[in-house]
């Protein structure tokens, strides 16, 4: 096996395109050796396009080579994209979180990533270059075939980016997650979302939840209850109810019961939309100097 290590990404093109369809792209590689390895490995961990954080009027701009602990630490996703520094800090462990990337957790299409559950949320779109030159936009939810199975061909595509529309004044966002231990244990549900405020009522919301389908899943009867209301005590039982019914899960021996995932998805649902509902209300007053 070959490893070529680049530094732009002209290189990387370059190199995947002599490979002829045998290499692939890497840049933390902590899930490598759970697959079948490729013959020849491009690492593109250093390649300045993939490593940026910048926000313009419109967007804000994530590298995909970007890693979890990076995120997490953020100013500006922090302030702007609080479920995804969130999700950032629960990954894996401290050593995973220094070497795992965004990108590598969407193309690596685990359906419980935590860093992917997030981007749904908050409505990210994936930017991706072929060996051609040519640029295309994805919804980020758009990138999963099947179970642990991308659309990304990483012989043939590379992912350069995320954008997010940042967080305004009235808007807030939130990740929860429930796994058996604190670290390096995969969460039997994980859940994110999206409140935008105008006044006292939600004019938009976005919830997802995981791992119930091969992609991050919407909750679009929750979000449908929650549109154009203002939430009184009980609005809150009726999301667990509604979240927990609306979608199928499965269960099994080695984690949990599909009865109890069902229960989890609806206490969840409930926690993370409230906290995102509150943070929405602290910055419509300019708590959080946005």
């Amino acid at each position: 096996m070959s490893y070529t290590v680049v530094s732009n990404l002209d290189q990387a093109v370059e190199a995947l395109a002599k490979s002829e369809g045998k290499a692939r792209v890497v840049a933390g590689a902590t899930d490598l050796f759970l697959g079948n390895l490729p013959p020849e490995l491009v690492d593109i961990s250093t390649v300045p396009d993939l490593l940026g954080i910048n926000r313009d009027p419109d967007y804000l701009s994530v590298g995909a080579g970007v890693t979890h602990a990076r995120a997490a630490a953020s100013p500006e996703i922090r302030l702007k994209a609080e479920a995804l520094a969130e999700a950032c800090r629960e990954v894996g462990s401290p050593q995973v979180r220094n070497m795992g990337t965004l990108g590598g957790n969407v193309v690596n299409a685990a359906p419980a990533a935590d860093a992917a559950v997030a981007l749904v949320a908050l409505g990210a779109k994936a930017v991706l270059v072929d060996l051609n030159g040519v640029y295309r936009e994805a919804a980020v939810e758009d990138l999963y075939a099947n179970y642990n199975l991308s659309v990304v061909d990483s012989s043939s595509e590379i992912l350069l980016r995320f954008l997010l529309g940042p967080t305004v004044r009235g808007e807030g966002s939130a990740f929860l997650r429930f796994a058996p231990r604190g670290a390096l244990s995969l969460p039997l549900v994980n859940a994110a979302a999206r409140v935008r405020l105008k006044g006292n009522t939600i004019e938009a919301v976005r919830a997802v939840i995981a791992p119930v389908s091969p992609a991050p899943t919407r909750l679009s009867e929750t979000e449908k209850l929650l549109l154009g209301s203002k939430p009184a005590q009980d609005t809150w039982r009726r999301v667990e109810y509604t979240a927990a019914a609306e979608v199928d899960v499965r269960g099994s021996m080695l984690r949990c019961s599909a009865e109890y995932r069902h229960h989890l998805i609806g206490v969840l649902a409930r926690r993370m939309i409230r906290k995102a509902l509150e943070r929405a209300l602290e910055s419509k007053e300019g708590g959080d100097g946005r």
